[in-house]
């Protein structure tokens, strides 16, 4: 039961609902990623701070509204682990700063900014931070996908890639028209897209499985070629790759 000083924060995230569209999950066992509402109440349920549970529902809010404005084409809207780890967060301020940076990111990688990239999965399925915590294990295991330190390198890649478009660099360079940006081998069409990560979740290939409140992360597999190869055996691979 959520505390009832925060119904009307609480009903703030109802109206978000229609953003997300049909709410596809990862999740083999249910139909649908649960409405932003519906994850708050499981996540405050039997939580009575109420400046903390309001920060929550304000960040989450925040969250959920810019992720629908800057991937409005994102498919998979698993959002449990990110909003476990909102909570988490600490008080009423660090939840705040944990929005702060998340929203940052969504704005910095989105379709409103130079990068332009079409879904959020890589960063709410951890392929970017599987990827990220492989190259230096041992000081990076403890670290999450959505602790500071991997923030830290998130808003340091992306000012590497401004550089690299700014270069006109063979793999990142300036996009035309209305394009979305595409660096990987593998073609990544909704359509491709959503069947690509569908069989990976089957086959038990995702680095971070975020409909899980408690995330249940793994680096130590090779996510990126993993996903590659099975980009191979659908015929999901660009012509020009080998």
């Amino acid at each position: 039961m959520v505390n009832p000083h925060l119904q009307d924060a609480l009903e703030e995230l109802e109206g978000l609902g229609p953003r997300l569209g049909e709410r596809a999950s990862l999740d083999p066992s249910r139909a649908c990623a649960p409405l932003p509402v519906e994850l708050a109440a499981r996540v405050l349920a039997g939580n009575t701070h109420e400046a903390r549970g309001r920060a929550f529902l304000r960040g989450l809010r925040d969250v959920v509204l810019v992720l629908s404005e800057d991937f409005p084409d994102n498919i998979f809207w698993d959002l449990d682990y990110l909003a476990s780890q909102l909570w988490r967060a600490g008080g009423p301020r660090e939840i705040e700063d944990f929005t702060h940076r998340v929203v940052g990111l969504f704005r910095g990688f989105g379709n409103k900014s130079e990068l332009r990239f079409r879904y959020a999965h890589d960063f709410l399925f951890g392929f970017d931070w599987a990827r990220w915590v492989a190259r230096e294990p041992r000081e990076r295991a403890d670290i999450g996908p959505f602790d500071p330190p991997f923030f830290d390198y998130l808003e340091s890649r992306r000012e590497e890639l401004l550089g690299l478009i700014a270069e006109n660099d063979a793999k990142y360079h300036p996009l035309e028209g209305e394009a979305f940006r595409n660096p990987f081998v593998f073609m990544r069409e909704p359509h491709e897209e959503a069947l690509l990560h569908q069989t990976l979740a089957r086959e038990d290939f995702i680095p971070v499985k975020a409909w899980r409140l408690d995330g249940e992360r793994r680096w130590e597999l090779p996510f990126s070629d993993l996903r590659t190869e099975a980009a191979r055996r659908l015929g999901l691979l660009r012509e020009a790759s080998p």
